[in-house]
């Protein structure tokens, strides 16, 4: 990952005047300054200086940052008391403990106290969090706003546009639902190397074998780079990311969250076209080799199966959503919103259980169910065959070619010579014993004949 060399500090220098004396008599402190210096992708120092005609004992920066919906307060590690006082707070905005991602936008102030009580506080002011050491320009509408620097001005109204019309179609359209938080701030880099270091976890990657082109960080804040992802349409990227955004809003809360095959297979829907997922899906369909639902509720973990896993999980929500219209799609969304396990949602709003939505979708797709039973032979061999067992086992044990067949039978050219064998036996036996019944008959003729006195 290439990292962006600490930036000369972008200062934002502005004169504030104190508050007015709490009490008559005594003079109360002024803060002369404040100022940001922009340590990107690091970190941001806030500094302020001030004076009194007391020691100064305390300063505290107050912050928030507009659509977190939280108020923050921090204090120098450091302050030795004086009447005339610098102090700084470093706030770090990607560590694996805490992320502030570009596009931020802050409200602050600070506010010091005095040894003998007097107060004083500095006007609210904003802070933008960009990249420093670059000429930021913005095209904006009603709910989104586009950050570029360079001559991508004709590419950045391409994303506004986009975000419009996927504002239209999937936020509103099919889940009836108003952005808050608003407006949605795209940040679009110049390539991925200049994206990285404002990734969260400093531009950790999935791998080197994937392209991040876009990412949701906030739900309103989206980071971009102006490549194509797998679609001939450059603003496919936005649309995918926004529709992330517009999936959190309808179907995401408090206890909701929604399995990965419907977040990115939403998002995919989202765009113009499903481009590179579709002909993943139609080749993992033709070696049937689609990924189980069971283990569809998380991101493929394999850079080989990302694209099947987008492309599945496409068409896994286009057949719901065109099984029964939008309108029960948004339903399904409203449903997992509300705290119910998304399962028992599409189980109550579709009548499936999983394992039937995983049948019916197989048998679309021209594939057998995957839960239907193996059929059985109806006799089986005396000792197991030596190899594979067949799907579909024949109802009996095919003809014998001849020879042994190793299983314990009798062939039956075998049976035709034992026989024989039997037979030629039996006939030895009965003639022997003619001969000896005859030779008897012949010796007892002889004694009996007639006397000679």
């Amino acid at each position: 990952m290439r990292r962006i060399g600490l930036a000369t500090a972008a200062v934002v220098l502005l004169a504030v005047a104190g508050a007015g004396p709490l009490q008559a008599g005594r003079a109360a402190a002024v803060i002369e300054s404040v100022t940001v210096e922009n340590w990107y992708p690091r970190s941001l120092t806030f500094k302020v200086t001030a004076r009194a005609d007391a020691d100064i004992t305390d300063a505290t920066l107050h912050y928030a940052i507009k659509g977190r919906g939280t108020l923050a307060l921090d204090k120098p590690k450091e302050l030795t008391p004086a009447r005339a006082l610098t102090a700084e707070v470093e706030l770090l905005v990607n560590t694996g403990q805490n992320y502030i991602p570009v596009g931020s936008e802050f409200t602050y102030w600070w506010e010091v106290t005095t040894a003998d009580g007097q107060a004083a506080r500095s006007e609210e002011q904003t802070f933008l969090f960009l990249p420093p050491d670059r000429q930021w320009q913005s095209v904006a509408n009603d709910f989104m706003v586009v950050y570029f620097h360079g001559d991508r001005e004709a590419l950045a109204r391409a994303y506004l546009d986009a975000g419009a019309d996927t504002y239209e179609r999937i936020g509103k359209a099919l889940y009836g639902i108003q952005l808050t938080t608003l407006p949605v701030k795209v940040i679009l880099f110049a390539n991925e190397a200049e994206m990285d270091p404002a990734r969260p976890g400093a531009g950790g990657r999935f791998d080197a074998a994937v392209t991040t082109c876009g990412t949701k960080v906030t739900n309103d804040i989206l980071l971009m780079i102006p490549v194509a992802c797998g679609s001939t349409d450059r603003t496919d990227t936005l649309r995918h990311e926004l529709g992330h955004i517009l999936n959190e809003t309808a179907g995401e809360g408090t206890l909701a969250k929604l399995p990965a095959w419907l977040d990115e297979g939403a998002a995919v829907l989202a765009q113009k076209s499903p481009g590179d997922y579709a002909s993943a899906f139609e080749g993992a369909v033709r070696a049937d080799r689609l990924i189980p639902f069971s283990q569809m509720t998380v991101p493929a973990s394999s850079p080989q199966l990302v694209g099947v896993f987008y492309g599945q999980a496409y068409f896994m929500v286009k057949f719901l959503v065109e099984r029964e219209g939008p309108a029960k799609f948004g339903e399904l969304m409203r449903t997992i919103k509300s705290g119910t396990r998304y399962d028992q949602a599409i189980a109550q709003v579709y009548g499936l259980t999983l394992a039937e939505f995983e049948d019916a979708f197989r048998q679309e797709h021209g594939l057998a169910p995957r839960s239907a039973p193996t059929a059985r032979p109806t006799a089986a061999p005396t000792r197991p065959a030596q190899q594979v067992q067949p799907t579909q086992a024949p109802t009996r044990a095919p003809a014998q070619e001849g020879g042994s067949s190793g299983d314990g039978s009798i062939d039956r050219g075998m049976l035709v010579i034992f026989g024989a064998a039997i037979l030629l036996a039996l006939a030895a036996v009965f003639s022997w014993l003619v001969a000896m019944l005859l030779a008897n008959n012949r010796e007892r003729g002889g004694g009996m004949g007639p006397g000679t006195g």
